[in-house]
């Protein structure tokens, strides 16, 4: 193989009104034809940066203080733009998370993909112009292209509209394409086809792919090579093999060690300790110092260098060094099979068998032009005291509108009658069940979808039932503050702060969720993902609810950062009973965190079983396509990669 990218002691810079981020630190590596190069670590380490940086796309408060990049032999560091754009798509290329944002909502897709083609090849038109999107467009795998070429990115799936951004990036015949973050979005069936087409398009076209996730299954299902960065610069990198059986670096430990394939059989999931530095002002010494258990005292004093391992392998902890003290890996890789006591779902970390929540006949109808679309059809549950009920399936399946039926945010409509239907495996309906199939959602024996009752239990019914959205972000109101945000509920609701005034509550659910009250005062804005979610959280259990329904709580955090929020779910559950409705589609979350499991399907749900039973032995189609999608450390390292199974 070719080397077609180099980067030496890179080192990017933005400027703020708070002074200079140091956002990529004199960081190198290189790239081979045909290679898949991962890069993982937490949000703000630096991965998008950096591969921004190589093909020039920062922003103009943004600088590359020092370090060259050579692209297929050539010196790019200082190439002015018009250089650059006739660079940018045929030597290298970029995909990005959201689709949504990459593609122009006032053009078909057809017409976007033809855009990318003609400026690459500008005389191409008429037929051959039409045949080259045809051919971009089947090369991604998009089915009916010839139909679907008039569409609008609006009429697309997630999945469709991240293969119609791939056709554009292809369009060059690029020798190295960047791919930030382009699965995270996904379900795992989608994400699996999606990895799929990578591997595919990298064997058919020979072409390099930097591939930035914080994912670690992703990385070790796609990657020929991992590079894990932290606090702008590169901590360790070697092989697939190399980082997930011998990592050397105490932050690759962690990372390894917060992964729900790591902590089978235990009751918390292993969390790194404090937060990332900020890159205003690097901390002296190895910036993971303040972080790490294993630290020495030159840690604090002294940058460690990267240190050989082998041909491919190095890492930068003065660990490594000879005359430290030799600790061995305490990433222990977790047996094939659990033992039974070690599996979820046994009934074990439930309060009692009182039905806190019953969901019967739940059916939901959103009108389109001219037509209706049925989000949910005929589903029925019931989530029992202090339990964790997990609802899994694709984007589209009806599992986010379920949970605003339940908190009455959507008014449910009539279900279909369901007598004489075959039960699911794990369905127990209680007594007195209605077999009408009117829609019933009864939430401690009220049936919330009568107006009536509603009305008589408005008070208990706000409170003692809260939702957590997936996007804290858009659920936090930019405009206040922190301490605000918190206490906003009990002021709606009249209720006197337990703990005597407002901010002495405020105070006592931020050290709740884990956050200092030196936040109180900030707006969510400048606050990190994790973060934000923390204020939702706590803002949420400032109502001592009794049943909290978790929207994808943790689908856009880091490994370490979603590990703490499971965490913190657990511990609500253990200490105070409470009930979850946890939505996701992170299936090793479910499997490590829930009880039961939930399978939803176009709306309808397909299986329901206890979370070992289900994951271990399940029934339906649907189920055993979702769980071949998932991709997992453990098959990389065992060589046990399933087959995935298409469905419907």
């Amino acid at each position: 193989m070719s080397q077609v990218l180099e980067v030496k002691n890179l080192s990017v810079s933005f400027d703020t009104p708070q002074g200079e981020v140091q956002a990529v630190r004199d960081v190198s590596f290189t790239l081979q034809s045909g290679e898949v190069l991962a890069v993982v670590g937490e949000s703000g380490c630096g991965k998008s940066a950096l591969c921004k940086a190589v093909m020039r796309l920062l922003p103009a408060s943004a600088r590359i203080r020092s370090g060259s990049i050579w692209a297929c032999g050539v010196n790019i560091t200082d190439c002015r733009e018009r250089e650059m754009h006739r660079l940018r798509g045929k030597l290298f290329s970029m995909v990005f998370q959201d689709p949504m944002t990459s593609l122009n909502p006032a053009m078909s897709v057809g017409e976007q993909i033809a855009e990318a083609v003609k400026v690459h090849h500008p005389k191409i038109t008429g037929k051959a112009l039409h045949d080259r999107v045809l051919e971009l467009m089947k090369l991604v795998e998009i089915d009916r292209a010839e139909e679907r070429m008039k569409l609008y990115p609006h009429h697309f799936s997630g999945g469709m509209r991240q293969r119609s951004v791939m056709a554009i990036a292809l369009a060059g015949n690029p020798s190295i394409l960047f791919a930030d973050e382009p699965t995270t979005a996904l379900d795992v069936t989608i994400q699996a086809q999606i990895l799929g087409l990578f591997r595919k398009i990298r064997r058919g076209l020979g072409m390099a792919t930097v591939f930035v996730t914080h994912d670690l299954g992703v990385a070790a299902a796609a990657a020929d090579r991992v590079a894990v960065m932290y606090a702008g610069k590169i901590v360790e990198i070697g092989t697939t093999e190399e980082i997930f059986r011998d990592p050397r670096h105490p932050y690759t430990w962690g990372l390894l060690r917060a992964l729900p394939d790591f902590s089978r059989g235990r009751d918390t999931l292993y969390t790194i300790p404090g937060m990332p530095p900020t890159l205003l002002h690097p901390p002296v010494g190895d910036a993971f110092a303040c972080r790490n258990l294993y630290a020495l005292a030159i840690d604090y004093e002294e940058e460690p260098p990267l240190f050989r391992i082998s041909d491919t392998h190095y890492a930068a902890t003065w660990l490594l060094d000879e005359r430290a003290p030799k600790i061995a890996s305490p990433v222990i890789f977790p047996a094939a099979e659990m033992s039974a006591r070690g599996r979820r779902g046994n009934g074990e970390n439930m309060e009692s068998e009182e039905i806190l929540l019953d969901v019967r006949h739940l059916t939901h109808v959103f009108p389109l032009h001219r037509q209706t679309f049925k989000a949910v059809d005929d589903v029925s549950f019931q989530i029992k005291r202090g339990e964790i009920f997990g609802l899994i399936g694709e984007s589209g399946s009806g599992k986010s509108t379920v949970a605003r039926c339940i908190m009455n945010l959507y008014r449910p409509d009539g279900g279909t009658a369901a007598t004489g239907k075959r039960r699911l495996r794990g369905e127990n309906l209680s007594e007195g069940s209605n077999v009408d199939g009117t829609a019933r959602i009864l939430f401690k024996g009220i049936d919330t979808c009568d107006p009536g009752a509603f009305r008589k239990h408005r008070k208990m019914l706000q409170t003692k039932r809260q939702i957590i959205f997936q996007d804290s972000n858009s659920s936090l109101n930019q405009r206040m503050k922190v301490c605000d945000i918190i206490t906003e509920p009990l002021r709606i609701q009249h209720i006197v702060p337990p703990r005597g005034s407002m901010r002495a509550e405020a105070e006592f659910q931020m050290h709740y969720v884990g956050l200092d009250a030196v936040y109180l005062d900030r707006r969510p804005s400048e606050l990190s993902g994790g973060q934000r979610q923390r204020v939702a959280i706590a803002r949420a259990l400032s109502m001592e609810p009794e049943l909290l329904v978790a929207d994808e709580p943790v689908a856009s955090l880091d490994v370490s950062i979603q590990a703490q929020i499971v965490n913190l779910f657990r511990h609500l559950q253990k200490e105070h009973g409470f009930s979850f409705l946890f939505i996701a589609h992170d299936l090793a979350m479910v499997e490590f965190l829930c009880d039961r499991v939930g399978v939803m399907y176009r709306g309808k749900l397909v299986e329901v079983g206890e979370t070992g039973e289900l994951f271990a032995n399940p029934q339906h189609p649907y189920t055993k396509a979702l769980l071949s999608a998932v991709p997992r450390v453990r098959n990389r390292l065992t060589g046990t990669e399933k087959e995935v199974w298409l469905y419907g």
